[in-house]
């Protein structure tokens, strides 16, 4: 195993917790209102397909700042208990799935006021492609980030320490 650099003057991630954390409850909201469509279109008398379109939008920021704020914080954990490899991939891999569904999400908010470019429209129609994809890199350099810590803080070589000095036990004759 490599050496580790660790940096002990790194703070808790706890602002990126937060943004994680907010992020999720606009999330959630947003997904339950857009079952309503009907009910919030009453409610504030915009359009029912301009609140479909809107709560798509609030829906998607919320993702983004779920992953964002997840991917910062497990990545200044790593900083701070010592960088590994799957540390350093678990950041390309969370970044480049928060970069994908923000390219989708400004075409969504192009779409909300009307601009209609080939390139925004092209995105538009991709747009459920581009989320499964931004997610799928997102969870991998989370999941990334994740190993890397636990390497970062010694846990595998730890238990495998513990596993080569426990003496097996000894089998019963019959």
């Amino acid at each position: 195993m490599g050496s580790r650099v660790a940096y002990d003057d790194i703070p808790a991630p706890r602002s990126w917790l937060a943004l994680s954390f907010l992020g999720v409850w606009l999330y959630l909201i947003s997904q339950i209102l857009r079952g309503y469509p009907a009910v919030v279109s009453d409610a504030t008398g915009v359009p029912a397909a301009e609140v479909l379109r809107t709560l798509a939008f609030t829906a998607g920021l919320g993702s983004i700042m779920v992953f964002s704020g997840l991917v910062a914080a497990l990545w200044r954990s790593n900083l701070a208990a010592g960088l590994s490899p799957a540390a350093v991939r678990g950041l390309v891999l969370g970044a480049a799935g928060v970069g994908v569904l923000a390219l989708f999400e400004l075409a969504v908010l192009f779409g909300l006021f009307d601009v209609r470019d080939e390139t925004v429209a092209s995105l538009l129609r991709a747009q459920p492609v581009g989320d499964i994809v931004g997610t799928a890199m997102a969870f991998a350099g989370l999941a990334s980030l994740a190993v890397g810590l636990t390497h970062a803080a010694g846990l595998f070589d730890r238990a495998s320490a513990e596993a080569k000095s426990t003496p097996a036990p000894a089998e019963k004759a019959t």
